[in-house]
């Protein structure tokens, strides 16, 4: 075979093994497609443009510097107690017998302090929902009650009153600045009705 055959046989199976790897019938060889970028998520530069979270990978918790959501208000020494009205509450020595009585629809209201005057209301919605769902601001009597009581020999002293067990504890209310600092602006303490009106002496 002369040199001019050769070369021609050559460029022959060349021209045909390029046309099979491109993708003509009987594909030996996979061409990958190549990568285009969005326009209109595009640069000038053709890179993406960096997109901002969907909503819902957002993590609505976590305060925009980077410290915890505000609580609004803090609570400490949460405890259980008997928080009385006032206006029904009767006092006597040992022998003495002590009697209380309540109409249907009696209303009394628990008890606050503070070092600055606000809303007690955004207080008691904060307690139903960090303490207890049955918290509130003030009970009614929805039946007329009544009890006696005589105070105990051997006690020196003692009280008779229409109230509800309920919860008394200290409170905060505060937010957090920019370096995840708590940062007070009111506090006290409170006793709040939670359960149904009833009678308790000691």
């Amino acid at each position: 075979m002369n040199a001019t055959l050769a070369r021609a046989c050559t460029a022959a199976v060349l021209t045909a093994f390029l046309a099979v790897g491109g993708g003509g019938a009987g594909t030996a060889f996979a061409v990958e497609a190549p990568t285009t970028v969005n326009p209109d998520n595009a640069d000038q530069d053709g890179n993406p443009i960096p997109q901002a979270p969907a909503d819902a990978d957002v993590d609505g918790s976590v305060h925009p510097d980077g410290c915890p959501a505000d609580p609004g208000f803090s609570f400490s020494k949460v405890k259980s107690t008997f928080v009385g009205d006032k206006t029904k509450t009767v006092y006597g020595q040992s022998g003495i017998l002590l009697s209380v009585s309540v109409a249907k629809g009696h209303t009394w209201t628990g008890t606050f302090t503070y070092a600055v005057k606000f809303s007690e209301g955004i207080l008691v919605a904060s307690a139903e929902e960090t303490i207890s769902g049955s918290i509130s601001y003030a009970k009614t009597t929805t039946v007329t009650l009544g009890g006696a009581w005589k105070v105990p020999a051997n006690q020196a002293d003692g009280w008779l009153a229409l109230g509800s067990k309920g919860y008394s504890f200290n409170w905060e209310r505060g937010s957090y600045n920019g370096g995840c600092k708590w940062i007070v602006s009111n506090h006290g303490t409170a006793k709040l009705p939670a359960l149904s009106p009833y009678i308790a002496h000691s």
